[in-house]
């Protein structure tokens, strides 16, 4: 370069190094160039340094907290109560049955709301089963432990409803909770037994002379 060219018209010694570099790779003559050795003896510039500096970014990992669920307990009644006035039929034992589903249909659409309203913590009303004697109803009650009401509250929903419902009628004296019993047995019972009060009543007859 002119001795007179001012250092800040000079080209950095990096872009003259390049340029010869990309020369060499361009020519066509027979010359063999090793591009390591490609240095500048002199130059009123200076030559940058590669920079080795780098910027690392710190990522902190920001730790999970599992929350426990909580599961509150419950627990089921089982209220039984038997509604007269009707036949009892096979089909009703039959859990996939019209009959079943239909008869599980009115209990639940006239009970569960005066239970549900009386019990906010009602979680659940199952109709499980159905027995002869005329129709023996046996539903599931679970509530929220905490607030569940006793057996005699239980009972007494359903007793003090009686008047109020018309699409099937209750035998208030058979509304009982977890207790479990056959009206088939205590029918036959009570059919075995009239026989016999019969008989007495007319054994007595037969003596007092009144027959």
């Amino acid at each position: 370069f002119n001795k007179t060219t001012s250092t800040d018209n000079l080209p950095k010694n990096e872009v003259v190094q390049e340029t010869l570099l990309e020369a060499m790779n361009s020519t066509s003559l027979n010359i063999t160039f090793v591009p390591g050795s490609i240095k500048i003896k002199y130059s009123p510039l200076t030559t940058t340094a590669p920079s080795t500096n780098s910027s690392i970014t710190a990522i902190t990992a920001t730790p999970t907290t599992t929350t426990p669920t909580t599961v509150e307990s419950s627990i089921t009644r089982r209220l039984t109560f038997r509604t007269t006035e009707e036949t009892f039929t096979a089909d009703l034992l039959n859990l996939s049955s019209t009959a079943f589903r239909n008869r599980t249909a009115l209990l639940k659409s006239n009970l569960e709301p005066l239970y549900k309203n009386m019990f906010p913590s009602l979680c659940s009303f199952t109709v499980i089963s159905f027995s002869n004697g005329s129709i023996v109803n046996n539903i599931n009650l679970e509530f929220a432990t905490a607030s569940a009401p006793n057996k005699t509250q239980i009972v007494n929903v359903l007793v003090q409803a009686v008047s109020n419902i018309t699409v099937f009628i209750i035998d208030t004296d058979s509304v009982v909770v977890d207790v479990t019993y056959n009206f088939d047995k205590i029918m036959s019972r009570v059919s075995y037994l009239l026989p016999l009060s019969q008989t007495a009543i007319l054994c007595i007859l037969i003596f007092t002379g009144n027959l």
